[in-house]
């Protein structure tokens, strides 16, 4: 009896063992499971973030062309939509043993370049052809006070200027922008000779290096030169009539589209090719832009649809030359608010 007693004593105290509650002891593997989840994330950040570095690092050198050029503009208020027109300007020496001197531009939405007081080049900067302009002014530079001027103006007053020299295939981005650039406002006839006082110069806002904002890295590509001014021709001749353009209306708190009534004077060359130069007698403190339609056919002027372009005049400013070199007949300006001849 006491054996049988004693197995099933036994019986029992093995049950009581199985149904004990765990001990700590016990709940380790669990720890251990979520230190080794906890170095394996680490780990795996510290890799992500190892090869975002590399990969930063590798694009500066097989793509970045700028070095260490930042995109500038002017201190203004970019939500106020206002346009915007001015002139970054800069002086600097170069060395005597460079092989070539090359500017790269890119001025963005629309730029003209000038170096040492010659007009070198520019353009309207569309979506499809944001690219590195780069002029080989080698013929222009000296050793010293070298003088860079670049005109930009922009519809809605945003935009983006950078800017980097090259003197040698090995010694890229000698010059560019940044802080040291200054920003001239208003415009004076020996602005591509001098800046104007101290107290009329400003700092330029730093945009960041590429890629930046809007702006990814640059490709270059050669840029054209303005030809030469062989000579301008006067309009055949010139008439008003009243359109209407289109804009954008806020009625009931909805953006609707609405037409404006429009003074408008056309100026007809003929059949031509050639750049539009505007000329205004409203000389402003700020900036202005004037909307202008280039059209072949004298049905197009009366159309209240179609392509219209706007041409930013900077404060102080009479004479705009347009960077697209055009064929067209009639150039139309709305407002009457500047006259147009044609540079060949």
């Amino acid at each position: 009896m006491t054996g049988v007693g004693s197995r099933e004593s036994g019986v029992g105290a093995s049950k009581t063992s199985d149904l004990r509650l765990p001990t700590p002891d016990s709940r380790l593997p669990d720890r251990v499971l979520i230190r080794r989840l906890i170095l394996i994330a680490a780990s795996i950040f510290v890799a992500v973030a190892a090869f975002s570095r590399l990969e930063l690092l590798y694009s500066h050198k097989f793509f970045d062309n700028t070095g260490r050029a930042q995109w500038i503009w002017q201190q203004n208020r970019l939500a106020d939509g206002d346009p915007g027109a001015f002139f970054a300007t800069r002086e600097f020496d170069l060395p005597p043993n460079r092989a070539f001197t090359r500017i790269k531009v890119l001025g963005d939405p629309e730029y003209t370049l000038y170096f040492n007081g010659v007009a070198i080049g520019g353009r309207h900067v569309g979506d499809d052809n944001v690219a590195l302009d780069t002029y080989d002014v080698s013929t222009l530079a000296r050793d010293r006070k070298n003088r860079i001027v670049v005109a930009l103006r922009s519809a809605n007053g945003v935009g983006g200027l950078i800017v980097a020299i090259d003197l040698t295939a090995e010694f890229g981005n000698f010059i560019v922008t940044g802080g040291d650039w200054h920003i001239v406002r208003r415009w004076s006839d020996d602005l591509l000779v001098r800046d104007p006082p101290a107290d009329q110069l400003a700092r330029p806002r730093l945009l960041g290096r590429p890629p930046a904002r809007r702006w990814n890295y640059l490709a270059q590509r050669e840029a054209a030169f303005f030809a030469p001014a062989k000579r301008v021709i006067a309009p055949l001749q010139s008439f008003d009539f009243e359109t209407a353009l289109p804009e954008i209306a806020v009625i009931g708190g909805t953006a609707v589209t609405v037409s404006r009534k429009q003074h408008a004077t056309a100026y007809d060359f003929g059949q031509t090719t050639g750049r539009a130069r505007l000329t205004t007698d409203a000389v402003g403190d700020a900036a202005r832009a004037i909307t202008v339609r280039f059209a072949n056919d004298r049905s197009e002027l009366y159309a209240i649809e179609g392509a219209v372009e706007q041409f930013v005049f900077a404060a102080g400013e009479r004479t705009i030359v347009d960077e697209e070199r055009r064929n067209f007949r009639y150039v139309t300006v709305y407002g009457g608010a500047a006259r147009v001849d044609v540079v060949q």
